[in-house]
């Protein structure tokens, strides 16, 4: 084991090119920790972001596409109706904990009037909805109700966070069919309704009044005239929750309006989106499902743009960073060509000579990647820091200078934009070096080390001890 004392007194002996070579190496090693460290990082992030954004998955239309083709001066299609039938199987997906169905759709009143809505000026925020006059020019009737068809009042949306709640008899659930209803409190006060009672409401487009028992009566938070536009339809407290089955007759079509399915983990959302394309049969060209990816996209976009710079730093310093050190070696090797053809003189091996040399560097290497360990967090952290800030100040540009486009779709049965959880962009990331970060960091440096060192060490293979010391001679 000459060669590794060899090695260590060669070490000591040239202090300014070992510590040359040690600042080098522990460069590589930082750079590297830190781009694996932001490469954790951001995966964690990723997680976060989809646990913050929840785990819905929604299919409906495709407003934003059709809005563009509007824009775009091309006449859309006529929208196909979406049948439960069409998307029954992907409630049995695996991936799916619960499944909500929405109708929504409207109706007139019969034998109880609705809450009135207070009429606002324009100063105050109001405006009125023009209604386009029909085939025969008469304007069609404003409805008196709101009609949300769901197949579980516990997974709406505003029952969910609590901006409704059930204070008397019951809510609607799968087994409930028929026409059974779950009214607002302030309606069935001034109508004098409570559970068991009965009421009448008519088809728009028929004019057939249907009777309904009130199953379930519940509050709203939102205050009578909260609403933008004042119409009696548009008021909370004239939102009136059905089954599936007694709100189709009320709609235009007899189309659900969304459906929407709760993950049992909010990271299955990917898989279950292609089996469940695979699965429905619903057009693509009309209907997307939707995991507030929109939302997902604006809390990551900065984070993973910082990431892929990590990745092009890894790869930029381990190829650089090992041509320097295979410069400094072969540079080491031809200013030592005496003491070479000494030892190889004297019969010592060329495999112990190439590796003294080897055993010269993963030491120093060594004393790098040990210092780096404790430094490349801190280190790590500030240019993560200063390049997320960067980032996430250029979203915000970017978000500033965008044209809105699209439109907002809002579900009666309140699963609208407000409802859904708000994606701010990431700003801040904890970076961590784990145990796994050291494995592969020390495995990328050992490699290069070997790699870097070996490659110049081939000029000894060829080298006899005679042409060694006539050439320093």
């Amino acid at each position: 084991m000459d060669f590794i004392r060899r090695a260590c007194i060669s070490i000591w002996a040239k202090k300014g090119k070992s510590l040359l070579m040690l600042i080098l190496l522990f460069v590589l090693c930082s750079l590297v920790f830190a781009g694996f460290a932001i490469q954790s990082a951001t995966e964690k992030s990723t997680d976060i972001a989809r646990k913050k954004l929840g785990g819905d998955v929604t299919l409906n239309l495709n407003m934003d596409k059709l809005m563009k083709e509007m824009e775009a001066g091309k006449q859309p299609d006529e929208v196909p109706i979406l049948k439960i039938e069409d998307i029954e199987k992907v409630k049995n997906l695996k991936q799916v904990a619960s499944h909500q169905y929405v109708v929504d759709a409207s109706a007139a009143k019969v034998d109880k009037g609705p809450i009135k809505s207070p009429k606002k000026d324009d100063s105050e925020g109001g405006g009125q909805i023009a209604m386009a006059s029909g085939s025969d020019g008469k304007t069609p009737d404003m409805p008196d109700f709101m009609i949300s068809g769901t197949n579980n009042t516990d997974g709406v949306a505003k029952f969910k966070n609590g901006k409704e709640k059930i204070v008397s008899g019951k809510g609607i659930t799968d087994k409930d069919k028929g026409n059974v209803a779950v009214i607002e409190k302030r309606f069935a006060d001034q109508n004098k309704l409570k559970v068991g009672d009965k009421f009448k409401l008519k088809e728009m487009k028929t004019g057939k009044p249907i009777e309904f028992t009130v199953q379930g009566i519940y509050t709203s938070s939102e205050a009578t005239g909260s609403q933008q536009f004042p119409v009696d339809f548009m008021e909370p407290a004239n939102k009136i929750y059905v089954p599936i089955d007694a709100a189709m007759p009320f709609t235009h079509d007899g189309s659900l309006t969304s459906a929407t399915y709760t993950m049992t983990d909010p990271q299955l959302i990917n898989t279950f989106k292609k089996e469940a394309i695979k699965l429905s049969n619903v057009d693509k060209d009309f209907y997307k499902w939707d995991a507030n990816d929109e939302a997902y996209k604006k809390m990551i976009t900065p984070i993973q743009n910082v990431a892929s710079f990590a990745n092009v730093i890894v790869v930029i310093t381990a190829l650089a960073g090992g041509l320097i050190l295979a410069l400094l070696v072969l540079l080491s090797i031809r200013e030592r060509r005496f003491e070479m053809g000494v030892l190889l003189s004297l019969g010592e091996n060329k495999t112990k000579l190439i590796g003294q040399f080897l055993v010269e560097v993963i030491i120093i290497g060594m004393i790098a990647f040990s210092v780096a360990c404790f430094t490349s967090q801190p280190i790590g952290q500030a240019v993560t820091n200063q390049m997320l800030a960067k980032e996430v100040e250029q979203a915000k540009d970017d978000e500033a200078n965008q044209p809105q486009s699209g439109a907002m779709v809002t579900s009666f049965a309140g699963s609208g934009e407000e409802d859904k959880p708000k994606g701010e962009a990431i700003d801040s990331v904890n970076v961590d070096i784990s145990r796994q970060d050291m494995v592969e960091v020390g495995g990328i440096g050992l490699l290069v080390v070997i790699v870097a060192t070996l490659l110049p060490c081939l000029f000894i293979i060829r080298l006899q001890p005679k042409m060694i010391l006539s050439k320093n001679d």
